[in-house]
């Protein structure tokens, strides 16, 4: 990784033939399906001059710099000046596809070697069930945990400063470094967004399919329109890499536990399997109290302070991104409150279930 990015440096800044040469092929890529197609070599240099941070900004009068063609792009359009508006849709609709034969294959599969357990007969819908929460939730939310994992250096800031107890060095979270972490461009934090879109997408569809309910409706609207959002108008990749990958770990674990929920599950498959579900349920808690309890208010309070310096300032890159800032800035709060709902909810449920293993123990 680092030999790409020192090449792409390198390359970029040998003039503007050499410059105009990688920009056609990063933006050449009309499907964005390897992390290559979402590098942009030149805005490396435009992050790194901060003359060149004027670019987007239409209040900024041309003569102050030498770029004429890309000035006054509108960011609702083109983003950070990454993966075009076309790529983007092309590549959401592609990966939404390709989740649908996925799912069709695990049935086909399923189908083929369940035919024996009695209870994926009972009825007609528990293969697709199970086929929804394997081959779509758990896999889609493995992969956006995985693509935060593996660029876990776009938000190492975060994690150094976590990981030193807060201590001040010259990698802690500084104030004065809002405006990277809010509007640089990361192309590995593009790529998990847009996949995390994708997942938004196929997951509103089968919530319909299977009537989910409203409130699970709104989730996938609001997850997906803060997901567009980060890549159109285009901010935040730094604390993205957080909402859209690692906090996703404990739902991936939940996805897999959702299979034993008699509402929203395979009725019974709790009773046929109560080691399995005891044992997801235990992990689910735990990566719970972990991303979501320890992890997020701390990534939140990061992010609450960065987004309102963003809002506050009068740097170029917040026109035409401030009234997503105001909006996502709510929405993560609210999100934060609504943990403690779901630790009650925990609670709760943590006592019934103990409360049947209890029942269901033989007697000495």
């Amino acid at each position: 990784m680092c030999r790409r990015d020192n090449n792409s440096t390198k390359a970029s800044s040998n003039g503007s033939g050499s410059g105009g040469n990688l920009k056609r092929r990063s933006s050449s890529s009309f499907l964005l399906l390897t992390h290559e197609s979402f590098v942009f070599p030149e805005l490396e240099i435009i992050d790194k001059d901060d003359a060149n941070k004027r670019l987007p900004n239409k209040s900024n009068n041309s003569s102050t710099h030498s770029h004429t063609n890309d000035e006054y792009k509108n960011p609702h359009i083109y983003g950070l000046g990454g993966p075009t508006l076309y790529a983007t849709l092309a590549t959401v609709t592609f990966y939404v596809a390709l989740l649908f034969g996925i799912e069709h294959i695990t049935k086909t599969l399923l189908r083929h070697y369940t035919s024996h357990i009695p209870i994926m007969n009972e009825s007609p819908h528990n293969v697709g069930i199970l086929a929804r929460h394997l081959s779509v939730d758990f896999l889609s939310l493995l992969v956006c945990a995985y693509l935060a994992i593996s660029n876990r250096e776009v938000c190492a800031e975060i994690i150094h400063h976590f990981m030193s107890l807060g201590k001040s060095t010259e990698h802690s979270m500084h104030a004065s470094g809002y405006e990277e972490r809010i509007f640089k461009y990361h192309p590995g934090a593009q790529r998990l967004i847009t996949f995390f879109l994708v997942y938004q997408v196929k997951n509103l569809y089968d919530t319909l399919y299977w009537n989910d309910g409203i409130e699970f409706v709104l989730h996938h609207l609001f997850a997906g329109a803060a997901a567009w959002g980060g890549m159109f108008p285009g901010c935040c990749h730094f604390y993205a890499m957080f909402y859209f990958g690692f906090s996703e770990i404990s739902t991936a674990i939940l996805c897999l536990l959702a299979n034993f929920d008699p509402k929203y599950g395979i009725a019974g498959l709790d009773e046929a399997f109560p080691k399995t579900k005891l044992v997801l349920g235990g992990l689910f808690v735990l990566s719970f109290i972990v991303c979501r309890l320890i992890l997020w208010p701390y990534a939140t309070y990061f992010f609450a302070r960065d987004t309102t310096a963003a809002m506050k300032s009068n740097v170029p890159r917040v026109h035409g991104r401030r009234g997503y800032l105001r909006v996502i800035y709510y929405c993560c709060v609210a999100l934060t409150l609504i943990q403690l709902l779901f630790v009650a909810m925990i609670v709760q449920k943590g006592k019934e279930e103990i409360g049947k293993l209890m029942n269901s123990a033989p007697s000495a």
